[in-house]
């Protein structure tokens, strides 16, 4: 049944979920929640509990379509490949009322398994290549950071901050240590616009540790797709972050990249839209 295998693939996101935060080794767990993010970071339009099924089934794909989006590109799925089970939402028209009229709209009903397969599992015409990455460095991701924030009504401002912080998310406003280099300002304010995204108004039942692994966590996936490398500063039991709370903040990481990249980008569809999911899957088990 659709369903049963829906409440499967759910529970498998779940499982990794409990499975990284009982990891007792600070370094793994550490290294397998960057290669999450590092997911993320390629197939940020798909929700974080996809991002995980992808992870889990296939971790070196780069590109995932279903099999006739593969097929309209000019490429066919090998012979004998199995495909990627992820989750794609069921919706249904239904009628509704609205100032006294009735009309049909489209609502989700649950969840199913669907297959997707990774470019490395086909054959066919080659592919254009991605225009996403950046400089090395960052000089022109950058200005690109910098646009993002003022289209979020966000000001960034350049001064010196006393101590050792290196940026400050204020409501509106962003504070960043005039000294960093280019590299290192992209990391911060990108860190900072995801405080702004999640945290402007204090989510009940946060902790700073689990505002902070979520900020970073956000900083990371996003320079991480425009292909800078950002240094590991953190570990996951540095954060005291249990398996509920990342359970809850997955998402909302997922989302806050989301639209950061989405905000840079800015230039039509990819190849990730193709068959598969439409709107988030869940983080938690199937009603």
């Amino acid at each position: 049944m659709s369903n049963d295998k829906a409440q499967e693939l759910t529970a498998r996101i779940n499982e990794s979920i409990t499975a990284l935060c009982a990891e007792t080794d600070a370094a793994k767990q550490s290294e397998t929640y960057l290669a999450w993010l590092s997911t993320v970071s390629r197939f940020y339009k798909y929700s974080f509990g996809n991002c995980l099924l992808i992870w889990t089934q296939a971790p070196e794909a780069t590109r995932v379509a279903g099999f006739n989006t593969w097929k309209s590109l000019g490429r066919c799925v090998k012979k004998g490949e199995t495909g990627i089970r992820i989750l794609a939402p069921i919706v249904r028209k239904v009628d509704e009322e609205k100032d006294g009229t009735t009309e049909k709209v489209s609502r989700p009903f649950g969840f199913r398994s669907v297959s997707v397969f990774a470019q490395e599992q086909t054959d066919g015409q080659p592919l254009p290549e991605l225009n996403t990455n950046a400089t090395e460095g960052g000089e022109t991701l950058l200005p690109l950071l910098e646009k993002a924030a003022a289209q979020l009504n966000i000001t960034i401002v350049y001064q010196a901050i006393a101590g050792n912080a290196e940026g400050y998310s204020k409501g509106g406003l962003i504070e960043i240590e005039e000294t960093l280099d280019t590299p290192a300002r992209c990391g911060v304010i990108a860190h900072e616009i995801g405080h702004e995204l999640m945290h402007r108004t204090n989510r009940e039942g946060t902790t700073r540790q689990q505002r902070e692994l979520e900020a970073e966590s956000v900083s990371y996936a996003v320079l991480a797709h425009f292909g800078i490398h950002s240094e590991s500063r953190f570990y996951l039991a540095t954060y005291d972050v249990t398996a509920e709370m990342l359970t809850a903040s997955l998402q909302t990481i997922g989302n806050a990249a989301k639209k950061i990249i989405s905000l840079i980008e800015n230039s039509g569809e990819h190849i990730e839209d193709g068959e598969g999911e439409q709107s988030p899957a869940p983080l938690a088990i199937l009603a």
